[in-house]
């Protein structure tokens, strides 16, 4: 049964994708940009994982993880980093995983899509691109991907952060997923625990003025929307 995060997960990935639809060339078959430097929460590791279970794709799966390139672990997650230039202190935001090709592409196409995490979303361009012609992604979509990316994390406070490989490889550790866990070489396992940090609330958008007129009506979608009888701002807010 899927949880609650995941209800709410899902319905931020739709709000945003019907939001960047205008405007996006990116489709099947195109993968230049599916690298490993992808930052996931553990809400969507999980959402991968239960993939997993449900298609019965143990050693599949495990064979991927092993495929990882070098990762850190993050001195800063999007909130920490937020919450940093909030109060004035300049920092910058690195990048935590490998440019080499994502493990889960298959014949240049993703074979985890439909569960894919929001770092994979994001990527919309607005021209095709490939070898030598990188993505184009407008400013306001770069403005709400960061947004976004601040409510997911606020969604997974609490719970791991961190390269996707590194969080999916932390994830092995749980009971559910002790199948996985247990193919799983025990220093890869732990070099994924050793990788991952905590998820931070949010702590105010980076968002100017004029950047508010694109992405507030975005964001008010997602607060507003229903799952069940609250709405995401009230599960997010913890509101009865």
């Amino acid at each position: 049964m899927i949880s609650l995060k995941e209800e709410v997960l899902f319905t931020i990935y739709n709000a945003f994708e019907k939001w960047t639809k205008e405007g996006c060339v990116c489709k099947k078959g195109c993968s230049a940009c599916c690298t490993q430097n992808v930052i996931i929460t553990a809400v969507e590791g999980e959402l991968i994982h239960r993939f997993i279970r449900e298609h019965e794709k143990f050693e599949w799966f495990v064979a991927k993880l092993q495929q990882k390139g070098t990762s850190r672990r993050p001195q800063l997650t999007t909130n920490g980093f937020a919450a940093n230039c909030l109060d004035g202190i300049e920092v910058q935001l690195e990048s935590y995983g490998s440019e080499d090709p994502c493990p889960f592409l298959e014949e240049n196409c993703c074979s985890i899509y439909e569960v894919r995490p929001f770092s994979c979303r994001c990527f919309v361009s607005t021209r095709v691109c490939g070898p030598g012609v990188p993505a184009l992604i407008a400013e306001s979509s770069l403005s709400a991907s960061t947004a976004v990316m601040q409510i997911i994390e606020h969604l997974g406070q609490g719970e791991f952060i961190g390269n996707m490989f590194d969080v999916l490889l932390a994830l092995c550790d749980l009971p559910e997923n002790k199948k996985c866990g247990k193919l799983l070489p025990v220093s890869l396992a732990d070099e994924g625990l050793a990788n991952v940090v905590k998820a931070q609330p949010l702590p105010g958008f980076l968002l100017l003025e004029e950047e508010m007129e694109t992405v507030g009506p975005l964001l008010e979608t997602i607060f507003s929307s229903k799952v069940g009888d609250r709405s995401v701002e009230d599960i997010l807010n913890n509101r009865k």
